[in-house]
C-alpha cells in the first residue's frame, strides 16, 4: 500500500530504493519489533478501537539493534470525534495509548525493553475531514502523504481508505506533492539523516556484507541533493 503517486516522486523513489537495499539485510531485532507493534494493534482491536503506526528510523530500514530507539507515528481517532491536532493537551487517547504501548513493550521484554519515541500523532477524524472539504492548507494531509510515502506501516488496512480517497483528488495531490519535496529536502540536509545512513552501512558491514561501490555512490548522490 502507500500513496503511489507520491512514491513516484524522484527524491522519494530514490529514498525508497536505498531503503529496499538495507531491508535485504534486515536484523532479527527489526523483525521482532515489527511483531511487537502488530501485537499491540491486535490488543487495541480486541477492545473495539483502532490504531495504526508508521515506523521510522532504523526499524523502517530494517537495521534496528538492541540499543536502538524506535521512532513511530501514531494514527488514531481523537476523543469523541474531535477535529483538530492530536496532542497531549487535546487528546486523552494519545497519552493513554502511548503509555499502554510503552508498558506493554516493557512487560513483553522485561529487562530487554527499548525506548519508544512517538514523534507525531495524526488524528484520523481530522484527516477524514480535510479530505472531505479538500483543505489545501492542511498540515495533516501533508504529513500523511509524507509518512505514507516512506515509512513502514503497521495496520495499513486502517489507513488504506484515506490513501484511496486522497489519491482520487488529483488537484489536492498536486498541491500536497509540492510540499513533500520541501519536507524531503529538509530531511536530507539534516546531519542526523546523514549519520543514520552511516550507521546503517556500518551495521550491514558488521554483519559480514560489503556494501557495493555502486550502492555507496547512490547513497552519496542522494545525500547531496
Amino acid at each position: 500500500m502507500g500513496i503511489k503517486r507520491f512514491q513516484n516522486h524522484p527524491i522519494i523513489k530514490e529514498f525508497n530504493g536505498l531503503k529496499k537495499f538495507f531491508r535485504q539485510h534486515e536484523t532479527d531485532i527489526s523483525r521482532r519489533r515489527i511483531m511487537d507493534f502488530k501485537k499491540f494493534v491486535d490488543l487495541i482491536g480486541s477492545s473495539g478501537d483502532n490504531i495504526a503506526f508508521d515506523l521510522m528510523g532504523s526499524v523502517n530500514f530494517g537495521q534496528a539493534m538492541e540499543n536502538s530507539d524506535t521512532d513511530v507515528v501514531m494514527y488514531l481517532h481523537c476523543d469523541k470525534g474531535r477535529i483538530g491536532d492530536c496532542d497531549h493537551e487535546n487528546c486523552s487517547r494519545l497519552e493513554l495509548y502511548q503509555n499502554l504501548l510503552i508498558n506493554s513493550i516493557a512487560y513483553e521484554h522485561l529487562n530487554k525493553s527499548y525506548a519508544i519515541q512517538v514523534v507525531d500523532c495524526i488524528n484520523l477524524t481530522q484527516l477524514e475531514y480535510d479530505i472531505k472539504i479538500r483543505n489545501f492548507d492542511s498540515l495533516a494531509l501533508v504529513k500523511f502523504g509524507f509518512y505514507r510515502s516512506i515509512c513502514r506501516g503497521i495496520n495499513r488496512k486502517l489507513l488504506h481508505s484515506f490513501e484511496e480517497r486522497l489519491q482520487s483528488d488529483e488537484e489536492l495531490c498536486n498541491f500536497i506533492e509540492k510540499s513533500l519535496a520541501d519536507c524531503f529536502l529538509g530531511l536530507i540536509h539534516s546531519s542526523q539523516h546523514s549519520y543514520s545512513f552511516k550507521k546503517y552501512i556500518e551495521r550491514v558491514e558488521d554483519g559480514g556484507f560489503r556494501v557495493p561501490e555502486n550502492m555507496a555512490s547512490k547513497i552519496n548522490s542522494y545525500l547531496s541533493y
